[in-house]
């Protein structure tokens, strides 16, 4: 059978932003982080409108202080530019005193490079950019979450919308006790299959898919607590595999995309039965 990594987004995703994880490190005078620039919307003006311009979207400024909030919590944001490194460059100590003098020295370099008013001009247009958080996980209340207990386990599968653009949908599993999401907390093998109602129309291969964080070679001792997930697609059918217990077989939900009714009436539709017994 074919392996491959789950299908990565180019919205954000973090909280990891390089391809292999280190142990923290002191801050160093290298390049600067690259921006996301994908599946991204931008605002008309500096101040951005109260009403993302798709569901689901967030501010880049939200985004960067949510990571911000879980790696480093003893070193807070003076202004925009602390933010948008900090939210975009997660290898750092978090120790104030080392962090931000390497802000300052970064601001001061980039600042000799494009000028003061260019400077902060650029960083609040890119925080002030709405993207689609693929990967963030979800909080008490969020909509098109679903969860699901696994028979004979003491965990849940929960799947969780990503980027609508891409049709990314997330999962990971949840302690049935604590409500709160693990990681990886049995040995299990997740698998992308063939739709079983009608796998004459795909091709007929399987691939093992691997969590994002371990698909970009984070070994499983460094993954943060309860932050591994997997990409998978709307309408995508997995099997579970767990040694010694029963396999599970699940589909992605399909999300309706913003004007697909509107498109749907530019035509006829002739509606035949979708089973039927042979």
């Amino acid at each position: 059978m074919k392996t491959k990594t789950a299908r990565k987004s180019t919205g954000t995703k973090g909280p990891y932003d390089k391809p292999k994880r280190t142990n923290k490190r002191k801050p160093t005078t290298d390049s600067i982080p690259s921006i996301p620039s994908s599946s991204v919307l931008p605002v008309d003006s500096a101040a951005p409108s109260s009403t993302p311009p798709r569901k689901g979207m967030i501010l880049f400024r939200d985004a960067c202080l949510d990571v911000i909030s879980r790696f480093y919590p003893k070193t807070k944001p003076r202004n925009d530019w602390d933010v948008l490194q900090l939210g975009s460059y997660t290898k750092l100590e978090d120790n104030p005193e080392t962090v931000y003098p390497w802000l300052d020295e970064r601001y001061a370099q980039r600042v000799k490079m494009l000028g003061r008013e260019l400077t902060d001009k650029s960083v609040k247009k890119v925080l002030y950019t709405y993207v689609e958080h693929s990967g963030k996980k979800p909080r008490p209340g969020d909509p098109l979450v679903f969860i699901q207990p696994l028979p004979d386990s003491n965990y849940s599968i929960r799947l969780f919308p990503g980027s609508l653009t891409l049709a990314e949908y997330c999962m990971d599993f949840v302690d049935n006790a604590t409500g709160e999401p693990v990681n990886s907390p049995f040995e299990h093998e997740l698998w992308s299959v063939p739709n079983p109602d009608t796998p004459w129309l795909t091709a007929p291969m399987a691939g093992k898919l691997r969590s994002a964080e371990r698909g970009h070679g984070i070994k499983p001792e460094d993954i943060l607590p309860g932050e591994e997930k997997y990409f998978l697609r709307d309408g995508q059918t997995c099997v579970l595999v767990r040694p010694g217990k029963r396999s599970v077989r699940f589909t992605v939900p399909v999300r309706r995309r913003p004007g697909q009714e509107k498109a749907a009436e530019t035509m006829d539709v002739l509606n035949f039965p979708k089973v039927v017994d042979a």
